[in-house]
């Protein structure tokens, strides 16, 4: 492959990505306000869940904890913002160096988010996949459901499972 320094940071900036995400998934959302009740001040974590503004008390001991959450959350999102720049930065040079490669990385980026669901997560990915192309009328072949199951079960990437189905209907070479 040409230009595998470029495949190479491409590659590094979606693990970043996927592990800001993660990470993310499991830090506290939203701004701490404050209320004063009988001239005493109390803080909250003010969030959004299901369209709606929650409000919850944050305890002073707790207090330095939930800001340094916050900022974390903030620089995560900044770093996420100034990957996905980069990433496109890339991308752009690839399509014009490299048509193939071009096609490699936006494969890749595609299948990161697969790659990076938790094996719970998989199977009910799988199972929502069935249940639409059932609707559909539509099933997947057999080759196509071995080797999303041998990813759900981690046997198989999922770029390597997307790159045999293409194989398999001839839309790639290889």
């Amino acid at each position: 492959m040409l230009y595998p320094d470029l495949y190479q940071e491409y590659t590094s900036l979606l693990q970043d990505k996927t592990d800001c995400q993660n990470t993310l998934a499991a830090l506290k959302d939203g701004y701490i306000s404050t209320k004063t009740i009988s001239g005493k001040k109390y803080a909250y974590l003010q969030y959004r869940a299901n369209g709606k503004l929650l409000s919850e008390y944050i305890k002073k001991n707790q207090l330095s904890e939930v800001k340094a959450e916050l900022e974390e959350r903030a620089g995560l999102m900044k770093r996420i913002d100034e990957i996905d720049k980069r990433l496109g930065r890339i991308e752009a040079a690839a399509a014009i160096l490299d048509k193939e490669l071009h096609r490699r990385l936006i494969t890749l980026r595609r299948c990161t988010a697969m790659e990076a669901l938790p094996f719970g997560e998989r199977e009910k990915s799988l199972a929502f996949c069935s249940a639409m192309t059932a609707l559909e009328g539509i099933p997947a072949s057999k080759g196509a459901e071995r080797n999303l199951s041998r990813w759900a079960a981690g046997d198989l990437s999922f770029q390597e499972s997307y790159w045999n189905t293409l194989r398999m209907y001839h839309l790639a070479e290889g």
